[in-house]
């Protein structure tokens, strides 16, 4: 790659511009990736958790007791489930910044030989913004929030089983979830990207 810095650029500035581009590069693809192994480890955290609940030989202990213990338990990978859209969110900034730095090193190729403006989809000004609905760090980040969701249904429902263990209140298990979700999707990972 042939870039050069102005009328008095030296090889050794041009090599330091594609040494930082590279470096850039290289800092949003590893963003990418960090994003698919967060929610990676969440959904199998998620599972493994759920695996051993439905194992376990759980024999002679006060049911009320269990059901409080599964609420804290639900309750906890809720919690884990906020850290980790929080994670996406911080992951998709970083992207982002990495993305700003490399579009700068290509708006001023561009300006010193306008031609090349043809081969470049992004430049600064048309940067994806930070919170796009239809992104995959979106996708990962609604699944993330909908099994936080169901983790806080759970614990609701575990609470009130651990209350008055005849009977299961749907409603608030329910309601609990889906208001969970929602919470978890806004100010874990929409709020922070906001611009």
């Amino acid at each position: 790659m042939d870039v050069q810095a102005g009328p008095d650029s030296s090889p050794h500035s041009t090599a330091l511009l594609v040494a930082e581009f590279n470096y850039l590069a290289q800092s949003a693809f590893q963003a990418n990736e960090d994003r698919a192994r967060v929610s990676q480890f969440f959904f199998v955290t998620f599972g493994t958790l759920i695996a051993a609940l439905l194992t376990s030989q759980i024999q002679n202990i006060d049911l009320s007791l269990l059901y409080l213990a599964f609420a804290v338990i639900f309750s906890l990978l809720g919690a884990f489930g906020a850290l980790t859209l929080y994670h996406l969110a911080r992951l998709r900034q970083a992207w982002r910044e990495a993305v700003f730095a490399m579009n700068q090193i290509k708006d001023e190729a561009v300006r010193q030989s306008p031609e090349l403006a043809a081969y470049f989809r992004w430049n600064t000004s048309s940067i994806p913004p930070a919170f796009k609905a239809r992104s995959v760090g979106f996708l990962l980040a609604v699944m993330v929030a909908l099994l936080g969701g169901l983790a806080i249904g759970a614990a609701v429902a575990f609470y009130s089983l651990s209350q008055d263990a005849t009977s299961l209140n749907w409603t608030a298990s329910t309601g609990g979830g889906l208001l969970g979700t929602g919470l978890l999707l806004a100010i874990f990972y929409y709020l922070p990207l906001r611009e």
